[in-house]
């Protein structure tokens, strides 16, 4: 799927450290002046996904492909932007293009890091984003509040997301399993999976003989024809029926055939309404 997530907020609020960390190289120059991104960087993450993980231990292919987001990271907004104020409608233009938002708000402290309007204060942040938005037309857009905290405020339990954007850049050199062992829970784990959702998507998987386990990403309530369409045109166009088994219970028996074998296969056709976890095999004419 080619659906977006804009990263937003005004000027240093820690945007383009938080997309760095995302990309997991750094890619937007970070610096303690606002506007700093002034032309978007565009990044496509891997979804963490355990079942994605397992599927691929037991199959052992020579290749696992996830689903993915993909985030652009948006100058930063200042109020009066609708009027062209700081770099003004230019970024309401790039907001417009995305599917969903994440609203960075500062929380941090860091006098070397200025703030826009001299003082932290987070609910007046996000009140000003939210309102320029709204000038500049931009509403319903699915959004994610993120929270950008120091080190010892990381895990707050709240609706909310907190995340500490600086920590999680310089974890970026360390392998996963470093950086999930440094942070118990990765807050960009969580960011990743949240947007992911955000976008309306669940995941299917397709095995391709021992050589592929991939991941695809489709919105909620569309038909298995769309999910061939998604793998392949030709998938779509010759379409018969799909053999569909929910990954958990693959997992459970260990095999496709084991599936097949102790009922947790379904037949389906084009109609069927594609369920998150599940696993697809095509069947297709010539």
């Amino acid at each position: 799927m080619s659906l977006s997530v804009g990263i937003v907020g005004l000027p240093n609020a820690g945007k383009s450290t938080l997309f760095n960390a995302l990309a997991a190289r750094r890619l937007a120059e970070t610096a303690p002046r606002p506007f700093t991104t002034i032309d978007p960087h565009e990044a496509v993450v891997a979804v963490p996904d355990e079942r994605l993980d397992k599927l691929s231990e037991m199959i052992k292919p020579e290749e696992t492909v996830p689903a993915t987001v993909t985030f652009i990271d948006i100058a930063g907004l200042v109020k009066g932007a609708h009027k062209g104020e700081g770099l003004g409608n230019q970024f309401l233009a790039k907001i417009r293009e995305v599917d969903a938002i994440i609203h960075v708000v500062r929380e941090f402290a860091d006098p070397q890091v200025v703030h826009v309007s001299g003082k932290i204060d987070p609910k007046e942040d996000l009140e000003i984003v939210n309102l320029e938005l709204e000038l500049g037309g931009i509403v319903g857009k699915p959004m994610l509040v993120v929270h950008n905290v120091d080190e010892k405020d990381i895990g707050r339990q709240k609706e909310d997301l907190y995340v500490c954007a600086k920590l999680e850049e310089e974890l970026i050199d360390l392998t996963l399993q470093e950086r999930r062992e440094y942070l118990k829970e990765s807050g960009l784990e969580k960011l990743v999976k949240r947007a992911y959702s955000l976008l309306g998507l669940i995941t299917f998987y397709t095995i391709k003989g021992g050589k592929e386990v991939h991941a695809w990403s489709l919105p909620a309530g569309k038909t298995a024809l769309d999910a061939a369409a998604e793998v392949h045109t030709d998938f779509a166009k010759n379409f018969i029926k799909a053999e569909v088994v929910n990954v958990d219970k693959l997992l459970a028996v260990g095999s496709w055939k084991a599936a097949k074998e102790k009922g947790g296969m379904k037949l389906e056709g084009k109609d069927y309404i594609v369920e998150d976890k599940d696993v697809i095999e095509f069947k297709i004419g010539t």
